[in-house]
């Protein structure tokens, strides 16, 4: 059986709060990461990533999921939180009402496999032989122009219209979960990250790279991020979370 270290931080950059929502569980070998950024007046924003959030904990622990369909299952159930969550308070303006992106990452330590799911531009890392790669793939405007060739991938981080997105839980009654299509098989000494988009705006691949290359736990290489990012000393600081998990025992 692997063995999984995880750790989660979660900063409220140069914001007057914190719409950013992270999570974690187990159940037997069975571990479940959430992370959510939530949007919306009045600080409804902070309301939906915990809803978010605290459902599919719920659901987890009630059932761990097995295979895509399942987690897919409870990412919708999340979803349908908010949208009721959203009627109960009178909320009538779909353009106005709260919302959030989810990223999941569920590990099978005594099967050595993963699954993940996402809605939104909260992104999931894969650190594998010191390389770092997105493994999801932002529901955004801006993604959309660049997978349409206006626009060049480098520039992402920067663009002022970054954030507006074209799905989110809560914000449209037909969403679909991105899901993996298979249980991904792990390797001793792959890591993962999961972060909102406050977080990947402020720290690069290669930053992502060389951190977790000098530290010794999922601690360390979060906090070092932090350093990274709160160096820049950006007067827009989004919130900025995330989620590490380092598997199996082999050195970086």
């Amino acid at each position: 059986m692997l063995s999984v270290r995880i750790s989660q931080r979660s900063c409220t950059g140069s914001r007057d709060h914190n719409e950013d929502c992270v999570g974690v569980e187990h159940v037997g070998h069975h571990w479940c990461m959430v992370l959510s950024d939530g949007a919306g007046g009045h600080r409804d924003g902070a309301l939906a990533s915990r809803l978010v959030v605290d459902r599919i904990l719920t659901g987890f622990r009630s059932r761990p999921p097995v295979d895509a369909p399942d987690l897919g299952e409870l990412m919708l159930d999340a979803h349908d939180g908010v949208i009721a969550a959203q009627r109960s308070r009178g909320v009538t303006d779909r353009a106005g009402a709260m919302h959030a992106t989810v990223v999941v990452l569920l590990v099978d330590a005594s099967r050595k496999v993963a699954l993940w799911g996402h809605v939104g531009d909260s992104r999931l890392y894969l650190l594998r032989d010191q390389r770092a790669s997105a493994v999801t793939r932002d529901d955004s405007v801006l993604q959309w122009m660049v997978d349409a060739g206006l626009w060049q991938a480098d520039q992402l981080h920067q663009h002022p219209q970054r954030n507006q997105l074209m799905a989110a839980l809560g914000a449209d009654e037909g969403v679909e979960p991105h899901l993996s299509a298979d249980p991904f098989e792990l390797r001793d000494g792959d890591a993962f990250l999961l972060c909102s988009d406050g977080w990947w705006a402020s720290v690069s691949d290669g930053e992502i790279e060389r951190l977790r290359a000098g530290a010794a736990t999922p601690d360390q290489w979060l906090d070092a991020m932090i350093a990274c990012a709160t160096a820049r000393a950006d007067p827009r600081q989004d919130n900025f979370s995330a989620i590490g998990c380092w598997v199996g025992n082999k050195a970086p």
